[in-house]
């Protein structure tokens, strides 16, 4: 191809040099339309230059488009079935509907510990204290903060661990482990497992029931729990109170599945168990794997905290009421009980809700309104994505429970934890004393009294003493230790099963929905679709240059041939003379 001629005279005007230069563009190029241009008739090359611009316009704003949605780095969750791939196995944690335990009780009649009665009686003189000075409002809100919540943001937190339940709620422990069945009468022993307890503002003593080890929970396939229901209710002066907790009263159980290390979420994925009753949870596995992008940063292990004296391992919701709560301390003066607590609340910062002995009605309201504030969702907004961001790799467990009535009685559970001691206490004496008979240890007597015993239905009466007449070969009765009376009901237990059930994990995984691959591919059809554009335009913006560069020169060599000539000519003439 020949380039255009263009004059020779190194005075044209620059929009004669562009005109020369943009037709000798259209020559090279194949983008669709451009060709049309530099010939034919005017009312065509109108036409031609009006869908040339109109497709560029498209072109270069549908791009721009792409270009914005790629950096934002949107995605879509891929979903699919890991077959035979087990998940760690999860941590369970139980709380007790009814929070008290039987040392509660003596707390409360020996007055060392504000009972839910005083607190009540307290809670109506305040009441009637306000509307003696015509103050409607604040008797009205006086009168529903009679709840166990804000009677828990007025304890000490040891005398909050004193009222709850401790470990011996538990009568029995199972755990099946690479097809091996062990069992446990004291849940602390329990091989691969460790029991963390921790406080809850509604239910007092929590007990979470973990693996010890990510090799453990991987072997784990069975975990079951013979649960006490700890005292029955009283109604007497001590526990006349929580009218406004009636909606939320109920028997039995509140447990939750959770990955192990985290703190239980009880209010969002909380089940209840019955008493009396088999409650089998099964759960799904599900592995998140988020996609770490720019506007959208994720991490694979973060700082832990502490929920008073418990530690617990990084998650994105509790990092953001972690920080929200340090706002609520350092400028409300106070502890908001629904968030972590970093530290005990003390007297000079107490829990947000408190109230006993003196209350200064100011500075309860002053309280209350700075809470009000920092409970608005643009503080958590605020941590979200800056200073709080999700994990890359998490589970989450979809539970569901399954409940039957449960068969088992009272005189069962004694035997059973007579049979568990006593193997436990036999292989202690048997590792100590290698040269001893077998005969000689407590846990061989404990043992023959279950294996001659002729009624099992009989337990000793001897079960029923004190730890002082009681012989050493004879356990003390399971309900003792939570109850006064010996009960032979059994609602007064509850057992929990836990199990997978398949070997199966479910995976979601997030995968972005514009990709640099898709992105070229868009793009490439835009630009086929508007003005054809191709990978060729490479080479013909190349072929431009290449000829623009070779006019050029040519124009360059025809002024410096005329000068050669004239300066030839001169030399003649003087040569001639």
């Amino acid at each position: 191809m020949e380039p255009i001629s263009v004059k020779s005279d190194s005075g044209r005007s620059l929009c004669q040099r562009l005109r020369s230069a943009f037709m000798l563009f259209c020559r090279c190029t194949t983008v669709r339309g451009l060709g049309k241009l530099w010939q034919g008739p005017k009312f065509l090359r109108i036409i031609w230059a009006i869908f040339v611009v109109s497709m560029m316009s498209v072109l270069i704003i549908s791009v721009l488009f792409l270009i914005i949605d790629f950096l934002n780095y949107d995605v879509g969750v891929h979903t699919r079935l890991l077959l035979d791939e087990p998940s760690p196995f999860p941590s369970l944690t139980i709380c007790h509907h009814y929070p008290f335990s039987l040392q509660a009780r003596k707390l409360w009649q020996e007055k060392k510990v504000l009972s839910p009665g005083q607190f009540n009686r307290y809670m109506r003189n305040l009441t009637w204290t306000s509307l003696l000075n015509n103050d409607v409002n604040a008797a009205e809100a006086i009168t529903f903060y009679d709840s166990l919540s804000v009677y828990y943001q007025n304890l000490k937190p040891e005398e909050a661990r004193a009222l709850g339940h401790d470990h011996k709620i538990f009568l029995n422990c199972m755990r099946v482990a690479s097809q091996t069945n062990i069992i446990e009468d004291d849940c602390r022993v329990l091989s691969g497992y460790k029991v963390k307890q921790f406080s809850h503002h509604q239910y007092l003593n929590c007990h979470t029931f973990e693996p010890e080890s990510h090799l453990e929970a991987l072997r784990t396939s069975f975990l079951s729990l013979i649960v006490s229901m700890g005292p029955k209710e009283s109604f007497g002066p001590d526990e006349q109170a929580f009218l406004p907790d009636i909606f939320e009263q109920a028997k039995g159980l509140r447990v939750v599945v959770h990955e192990p290390g985290t703190y239980p979420d009880l209010e969002k994925f909380g089940l209840h168990a019955e008493p009396g009753k088999l409650n089998e949870i099964g759960y799904e596995p599900v592995k998140w794997t988020k996609m770490n992008t720019p506007t959208r940063p994720c991490f694979h292990t973060g700082p832990q905290y502490k929920d008073l004296d418990e530690v617990y391992n990084y998650t994105h919701e509790q990092c953001i009421l972690l920080h929200q709560q340090k706002e609520i301390i350092d400028e409300c003066g106070c502890y908001y009980v629904m968030n972590p607590r970093p530290s005990f609340p003390t007297e000079e910062k107490p829990y947000c809700g408190k109230m006993w002995p003196r209350m200064d009605t100011e500075e309860f309201v002053r309280r209350l309104n700075c809470i009000e504030a920092k409970l608005n969702i643009s503080v958590k907004q605020k941590y979200d994505g800056t200073v709080c961001q999700p994990q890359c790799e998490y589970y989450t467990y979809d539970s569901t429970i399954s409940i039957t009535k449960w068969r088992a009685h009272p005189w069962q559970l004694y035997w059973l934890r007579v049979q568990t001691q006593a193997v436990r206490l036999a292989k202690a004496f048997a590792e100590n004393n290698t040269n001893a008979s077998i005969t000689e240890s407590l846990g061989y007597k404990m043992w023959q009294r279950y294996l001659s015993e002729k009624n099992l239905q009989e337990i000793p009466v001897e079960a029923t003493w004190n730890d002082s007449v009681r012989p050493p070969d004879i356990l003390r009765h399971i309900n003792l230790d939570i109850d006064e009376s010996i009960s032979t009901n059994t609602d007064g237990f509850a057992y929990i099963v836990l199990k997978r059930k398949s070997q199966n994990t479910k995976d979601n995984t997030e995968k972005l929905v514009l990709t640099l691959n898709v992105l070229a591919s868009r793009i490439g059809g835009l630009c086929s679709v508007t003005v054809g554009i191709t990978a060729a335009c490479v080479v013909e913006i190349i072929e431009f240059i290449y000829y623009s560069n070779k006019s050029r020169n040519k124009d360059q060599e025809k002024p410096k041939k005329t000068t050669d000539s004239s300066e030839q000519y001169e030399e003649k003439k003087r040569e001639a003379a």
